[in-house]
């Protein structure tokens, strides 16, 4: 006859071990919902159609939604960049944007844009601060 060994229950032991899951679950949920808001979102005041009065950029225009940047450089032709992630540092009133993006064969590009926000919000390239974009009414 084979003797059953009485198995007995650590209660203390269990305790602990269910205590350390229940806080390594915590932990990840912390780190995942601490991870969800450091997604960059593009400000409201940016999104929409800018045009600018430059002679050489009548028929041109730069669109900012909340995924993408799409340049239309002629008539008929546009250019669009899927925004992945954004950066800004204010510089006084004037807000200094970087966007980094990819097009539709995933190439990465930067690009740099200044907002400022009197007389309604202007935009300018970085590299071409003499050009103005504004924003066309909704």
């Amino acid at each position: 006859m084979v003797k059953k060994k009485k198995i007995e229950k650590k209660s203390g032991r269990t305790v602990f071990i269910a205590t350390a899951v229940a806080l390594i679950i915590g932990i990840f949920i912390f780190w995942a919902a601490r991870l969800g808001s450091n997604r960059w979102e593009v400000p409201d005041y940016l999104v929409g159609r800018w045009i600018s009065s430059a002679p050489d950029y009548q028929d041109k225009y730069l669109e900012i939604n909340n995924v993408s940047l799409i340049f239309a450089t002629g008539p008929g032709t546009v250019a669009g960049y899927f925004i992945t992630d954004i950066t800004s540092i204010a510089k006084g009133k004037e807000i200094a944007f970087t966007f980094e993006c990819k097009d539709v064969q995933g190439i990465a590009y930067q690009f740099f844009l200044n907002y400022q926000p009197d007389n309604g919000g202007t935009l300018f390239f970085k590299n071409q601060p003499q050009n103005k974009w504004k924003k066309e009414p909704s």
